[in-house]
């Protein structure tokens, strides 16, 4: 083997004639991570998460029960599950165990709060899409159905009345019902029953059980229902 020396500390350099054997290391790409399947390994924790991060003050397993709509059992195993992977830290108070979202847990903080907040600006976001859609503009919109009752099942509908100026707008408006049902799909994954009416039709009595529904649970989404 050949060196040259490198002036006063005589450090050997290996010369041009130098050569070696040893393949060189080939890194594998890291890949993902896929931390999300370790905190939402089940629906009701996804609930839990989502109950909360909806919160500030710490809230009991009781609590916890009773918004998401789970069973005691499914609860706490999720809370459990939640607690050994630190996205949920506890403290003991008295007879209880107080939960709260350990919100610097990096899965917490960079996957689930962007989706959290996400849903939380669903409605304005689907008020674009509909205003975007159909022409002519309805005077006013509200939306009823099961994700407007916060619903958490799976599969999600809203149920879109449309109020127009007059009649002749409303029938104009239905060749945009296509187009808007298939934006509304595959930008949120829900399907839309669309009811049109006009000024001169919402107070007929075929229309009662709707605007029971809307009293109940609906949300408007632009204008003002007349």
């Amino acid at each position: 083997m050949d060196f040259a020396y490198a002036g006063s500390f005589g450090l050997p350099l290996r010369s041009e004639s130098y050569s070696t054997s040893r393949r060189p290391i080939q890194f594998r790409y890291s890949g993902h991570m896929h931390g999300l399947n370790v905190l939402i390994t089940r629906y009701s924790q996804l609930l839990v998460l989502r109950t909360l991060y909806h919160t500030q003050t710490p809230m009991s397993g009781r609590e916890i029960e009773r918004r998401t709509g789970l069973s005691n059992r499914a609860t706490m195993q999720a809370l459990e599950a939640l607690v050994d992977v630190f996205a949920v830290d506890f403290e003991v108070a008295g007879n209880a165990h107080l939960y709260t979202l350990n919100r610097d847990n990096y899965f917490v903080a960079k996957g689930l709060k962007p989706a959290f907040e996400a849903e939380d600006l669903f409605w304005t976001d689907f008020t674009k899409t509909v205003r975007k859609h159909v022409l002519p503009r309805p005077i006013a919109a509200v939306a009823t159905g099961p994700l407007a009752r916060d619903d958490s099942s799976l599969n999600t509908r809203i149920e879109l009345t449309m109020i127009f100026s007059t009649g002749r707008n409303r029938i104009r408006a239905f060749n945009c019902m296509e187009a808007l049902s298939e934006a509304v799909t595959q930008r949120y994954a829900v399907t839309i029953d669309p009811i049109l009416l006009d000024v001169n039709n919402v107070d007929e009595a075929t229309n009662d059980a709707l605007w029971r529904r809307v009293e109940r649970e609906g949300i408007l989404l632009f204008g003002t229902l007349p």
